[in-house]
């Protein structure tokens, strides 16, 4: 039969291979089917769908991009060989004959080498393939039972030396470059010696390295009957020191690869571990990964459901940052705004202030990234932002002092763009600094403009910065409107450019055209059937970016 499989060109050992499937989800969370911890990844980055004609992806509207064979694209056909790059990471996609022993579950896969056992001869006692069929349903039992990792390994060490009547033996974690580690949880190895259950201390048990080192490279069971005289093992001095008379080491495989290795030796002479003994390790090392995975995903799940928990109660308090309540006591003006963050919480954001001038002072910014870290920043910008605005500072000397607040407090690179208008309902006159943001738009009776265009960079890059101020006038009637880039920069989820063509963009017109044909109306009714339209054209997916709109008409 042949099937579809991806697998990490950067996999040394070749286990991290997934079969494809009707569809498999690739991206950084651990819902998905391969799951890559590339920080260029987004949470589910690609999709992968099988079809009558062969295998079909598609982007998921990652943040980073998909390159096949090193060449950006958002959709297309998968053939055999073909490169799939996430950041620094590399996949490879292929076609070939299934792997019934590598990919197939726990149940099944004990169930055969149990009756490979029988045939073979090598079961000793007529009750012994009985026995061991239950010591692998007894771990496949934890597997249902037991979502704590640490105390998983105990009980998939102890279920397997009992059955085996062993005399040492322990569990070790892959790290890199075959490097054998303890339990990630408790940070000491899982041993048992002469039936006393121990945490030994990483590098203090000795062990044959040559055997460990075949079994993590090519994912395969060893059994070794007599080290002396087995051509395949390097009998070092440590090893010769232990005395040992046979060995079993069996793969903790996994779905997504071999997560370490179940290991077991003996010193007693005429006692070596049998055939049996190893087509037992073999089945509780497959049934073992799979539960560990299962315990861990388990855990990611628990800490997702608490981060999901915090994350939710700090979109709770970025709502409270702006503002809800709008004037409604000045005939001259009507003001309105609204942001929609792509994820639970953003870095996009909104503000009005009433000056002391008896102007009213409007601000639109866009935080570099997304989620928490924008967030937070945002958070910081609108406190300086009041604190600043509230002493009526002219526009210009605003500016500089939200810039240099934010070159000295900000790290990785994060900047923001900065839309400030003041507006005096006067005289109609609107004075504006733009720091790399989109320039307002302004609906006139008769057609729209754009004024106040970017001066200068966004705040937070350059602390000597400069930027110049625009000035423009407002009529009876004139609208304008501040927005984010993920207003115009919303995508649509199919493209009508052709396989291969990024998908189109919402765009500036059709912000303009829209807000054209609702000239007139209150800013609460234009902005809100702007976001629905720039929702509705990027079904059936969201925007990929936060989407604010402010909107301010004068009535003279």
């Amino acid at each position: 039969m042949r099937t579809a499989f991806l697998s990490d060109a950067n996999d040394v050992r070749g286990a991290a291979r997934v079969a494809v499937g009707e569809s498999l989800i690739v991206g950084r969370t651990s819902d998905c089917g391969f799951v890559i911890s590339d920080p260029s990844a987004s949470r589910h980055h690609m999709e992968i769908l099988a079809d009558d004609t062969g295998y079909r992806w598609r982007d998921l509207d990652s943040t980073n991009g998909v390159f096949i064979n090193e060449e950006k694209r958002t959709e297309g056909v998968l053939a055999p060989g073909d490169r799939i790059r996430i950041g620094e990471t590399v996949l490879v996609f292929d076609v070939r004959d299934a792997d019934p022993l590598a990919d197939s579950e726990a149940g099944p896969l004990a169930e055969n080498l149990v009756e490979r056992l029988v045939h073979s001869g090598d079961a000793g006692d007529p009750h012994e393939a009985d026995a061991l069929l239950e010591a692998v349903y007894a771990v496949m039992n934890a597997v249902a039972s037991d979502y704590e990792p640490c105390s998983l390994v105990t009980r998939i060490l102890q279920t397997t030396m009992k059955a085996i009547g062993g005399q040492r033996g322990a569990i070790f974690f892959a790290g890199k470059d075959d490097e054998l580690l303890p339990c990630p949880v408790c940070g000491h190895v899982h041993l048992i010696e002469d039936g006393e259950m121990k945490q030994a201390e990483p590098g203090t048990i000795r062990i044959s390295g040559t055997v460990a080192r075949r079994v993590l490279r090519g994912g395969e069971s060893m059994l070794v009957r007599d080290l002396g005289d087995d051509t395949r093992i390097e009998t070092t001095a440590s090893v010769l020191a232990l005395e040992l008379r046979s060995i079993i080491c069996a793969p903790l495989r996994g779905k997504f690869g071999n997560l370490g290795i179940l290991y077991i030796d003996t010193n007693r002479s005429g006692d070596p571990y049998t055939q049996a003994h190893l087509l037992l390790s073999t089945a509780v090392g497959n049934s073992a990964g799979l539960a560990l995975e299962n315990a861990r995903m388990h855990q990611e799940i628990l800490q997702k459901q608490r981060t999901d928990q915090e994350i939710e109660f700090a979109a709770n308090i970025q709502e409270g940052f702006l503002i809800r309540v709008w004037p409604q006591d000045d005939p001259r003006y009507a003001i309105y705004a609204e942001t929609r963050p792509a994820k639970v919480i953003g870095g996009d954001f909104y503000d009005y202030v009433h000056l002391a001038s008896g102007r009213l002072g409007l601000l639109v910014g866009d935080v570099s990234g997304k989620g928490v870290p924008a967030a937070l920043t945002m958070a910081q910008v609108l406190a300086e932002f009041r604190t600043h605005a509230v002493q009526d500072l002219p526009p210009l000397d605003l500016m500089r002092e939200l810039n240099l607040s934010q070159c000295l407090r900000t790290q990785r690179g994060v900047f923001c763009t900065l839309l400030y208008a003041v507006f005096d309902p006067a005289t109609g006159e609107v004075v504006c600094i733009n720091a790399g943001h989109h320039p307002a738009l302004c609906v006139r009776k008769h057609g729209s403009d754009l004024l106040g265009p970017p001066t200068g960079p966004p705040i937070g890059i350059f602390a000597d910065a400069t930027w110049e101020e625009n000035s423009f006038h407002l009529d009876a009637g004139d609208a304008i409107y501040l927005y984010t880039d993920g207003i115009v920069e919303a995508r649509a989820a199919s493209t009508s450019q052709g396989a291969g063509k990024p998908p189109e963009e919402y765009g500036l017109n059709a912000l303009r055209l829209l807000t054209e044909d609702f000239r007139g109306e209150a800013p609460e009714v234009v902005v809100r059937e702007v976001l629905r339209d720039v929702f509705r054209y990027s079904e059936p997916l969201t925007p990929h970016d936060d989407c604010t709109l402010l909107s301010l008409r004068y009535t003279g």
